[in-house]
């Protein structure tokens, strides 16, 4: 259990509720390092694939990504790390199917050559039906396909960004004090990074505390 660490980490606000990180990067990085060396490797090595970020899986996944995500999931995780990394590579595998099947492009040949995970299979062989017969596991995929059809990349992030949200409280929720806490504020902490950064309004403000804080310390 992780009492002092967990009582030691901010409360996140809603993703669209923030203006500004709560904590900086050096005080998460402070904070985490009283994990144990075990957790401390599993998120090190989890971390990198998953958190979120600009780039997504693209028509041409690129090799590294597949031998990595390969790699992580053969080695030794705590099974909640284990479920999210399935869920977010899972829903980066849909989408850049449903960017494929958008611009009218064939699935490539060979294994992970596009994507990975548990539906790879299935996607290539239900090909040809709408949301390839998944949207009643997944019932986030007609919505995606029209703003990918629509262009609204906003919207799309908000949509992807609350679903790993929501995720991510429900595995905390059992174990407020658990590493499951602890996995699911550092993933969030990356998407409220992200969200704020690709948010003009949101960086805005940002851009003016620095400047404020710049111009304060030069008039010191």
């Amino acid at each position: 259990m992780y009492y002092d660490l967990i009582a030691s980490l901010p409360q996140l606000p809603y993703f669209e509720r923030a203006e500004r990180l709560p904590i900086t990067p050096l005080r998460l990085g402070q904070r985490l390092s009283r994990l144990r060396p075990e957790h401390a490797d599993q998120l090190n090595r989890a971390r990198p694939l998953v958190r979120w970020r600009t780039e997504r899986l693209t028509a041409h996944t690129d090799s590294s990504l597949s031998a990595a995500f390969s790699k992580l999931m053969d080695s030794q995780l705590d099974a909640p790390l284990r479920d999210y990394i399935a869920f977010r590579m899972t829903q980066q595998t849909l989408l850049a199917a449903l960017r494929r099947k958008r611009d009218r492009l064939e699935l490539p040949e060979g294994p992970n050559s596009w994507g990975v995970g548990p539906r790879v299979h299935h996607i290539r062989k239900h090909w040809d039906a709408p949301h390839f017969g998944l949207e009643h596991l997944y019932p986030w995929l007609p919505r995606a396909s029209e703003q990918l059809a629509s262009g609204d990349a906003i919207g799309l992030e908000r949509l992807l960004i609350d679903l790993n949200w929501r995720w991510l409280t429900r595995c905390a929720e059992p174990s407020m004090f658990g590493f499951e806490a602890v996995m699911a504020f550092v993933f969030k902490w990356d998407m409220l990074q992200a969200w704020l950064a690709c948010d003009p309004e949101r960086a805005k403000i940002r851009f003016t505390e620095l400047i404020d804080k710049v111009t304060h310390v030069a008039n010191a």
